[in-house]
């Protein structure tokens, strides 16, 4: 999954001087790295010339460069909602149309990627976590954690990641774990099984500013994580197109910081 942070975008561009627009201009300002011009490129070309063989193709590419490079959602979904509808012969693998699709991404596990955690008291000093994908296909990623006490490791972890439909799932311990079940939206609740046992989750909030060591993230979602029973339970928040940010311990009228993100890191 690749991972862009969301940037602003205000839709003023026209087609320079009234040209019909060419699926292989948008190729070339693709390869350029001019993303917003190849994309409004790709989409007047599918627009204007909905039977040719390159349509389907121009809109999927439209809609790749909005979501992943762009972080532009609300503009890659009706595109994607256009190919499904008026080109159903058209297949692409399910991972390329859910990747596309999953806008924004609040927990990308492309290749190359590397978060590196703390703890909040220290930010770091006394406890560190390092976060790194080890694998990657079709199918999801194994992700591997590496846990310091100050200098010295004292654990190492690996965790599986995988869709199904549009839940993302967990596996550690024999366990599958939905731990995010989209869309993300406030109020949201399912339930679901851990190495804890039964677990319940609920969307707290969504559309926060969250400031870590990291830096200040906006966009960001609040899920409650809390084993059945229990009077206390976990908050994770996750910005978007990065990963979980923080992890608190809280129960009725409180709230503690105990991990927050340190640095995070796109290897390409």
């Amino acid at each position: 999954m690749s991972i862009k942070r969301a940037v602003p975008f205000l839709l003023i561009v026209t087609l320079a001087g009234g040209c019909a627009a060419r699926y292989d201009d948008a190729v070339v300002l693709a390869g350029q790295g001019r993303y917003m011009k190849a994309a409004l490129k790709y989409k007047a070309f599918a627009l204007a010339n909905p039977k040719a063989p390159e349509a389907p193709k121009a809109l999927l590419a439209a809609a790749d460069i909005y979501a992943l490079k762009l972080g532009v959602c609300a503009e890659s979904k009706p595109l994607l909602e256009r190919l499904a509808r008026e080109y159903p012969a058209f297949k692409m693998p399910e991972d390329v149309f859910r990747r596309i699709f999953i806008c924004p991404d609040y927990f990308p596990a492309g290749p190359g990627l590397k978060w590196t955690y703390g703890d909040s008291q220290t930010l770091g000093r006394n406890a560190r976590q390092e976060v790194t994908v080890a694998d990657h296909t079709a199918k999801g990623a194994v992700i591997s954690n590496v846990f310091y006490a100050g200098r010295a490791v004292v654990s190492r972890q690996k965790k599986t990641y995988r869709f199904a439909a549009n839940n993302f799932m967990e596996r550690q311990g024999g366990s599958d774990t939905l731990i995010l079940n989209y869309p993300l939206q406030a109020g949201k609740a399912w339930a679901s099984a851990g190495p804890e046992g039964r677990l319940e989750f609920l969307v707290e909030k969504t559309g926060l500013k969250i400031k870590v060591k990291a830096g200040e993230f906006d966009g960001c979602v609040k899920i409650r994580r809390r084993a059945a029973g229990t009077p206390s339970w976990i908050t994770e928040y996750y910005a978007p197109w990065t990963g979980k940010i923080l992890t608190a311990v809280a129960g009725k009228g409180f709230e503690h910081r105990v991990t927050e993100l340190l640095s995070y890191e796109e290897k390409k």
